[in-house]
């Protein structure tokens, strides 16, 4: 049973031209070649999203959850245990310097809502 080439879409004829075995079957892939370029000269547009971009998108969700998850626990210290952990001095209590204290506490908040502000445009944008 010979495919009706003439359905597929624009993403699907490409993959069919990329796998297909030409010496098996060599006047399909001329056949899906034919429709594809008249697709593409009549300005046919595929409507779905390519695979790269849907992949790219959710690398992005999974990326800004990730440094989300990340800010919310580091933001746990200075909400429960009254001190901040750094980098270079380890963990500094509020009574230690108050000013170092809320410097990384809203480092730490402005660091969560940025990305979980940057996962809610991601998953709305299409």
């Amino acid at each position: 049973m010979k495919p009706d080439f003439s359905k597929y879409s624009i993403s699907e004829l490409r993959d069919v031209i990329s796998h297909i075995d030409s010496q098996v079957y060599p006047d399909r892939k001329i056949e899906a070649e034919e429709i594809l370029r008249r697709k593409l000269e009549f300005g046919e547009i595929d409507p779905q999203p390519s695979k790269k971009h849907v992949d790219k998108r959710h690398a992005s969700i999974l990326f800004g959850v990730s440094f989300s998850i990340i800010s919310l626990a580091l933001l746990y210290y200075p909400l429960f245990e009254n001190s901040v952990l750094t980098r270079s001095a380890g963990v500094i209590h509020y009574s230690q310097s108050p000013s170092l204290f809320w410097f990384h506490t809203l480092l730490y908040l402005i660091g969560f809502i940025g990305f979980t502000i940057w996962v809610i445009k991601v998953i709305r944008s299409k």
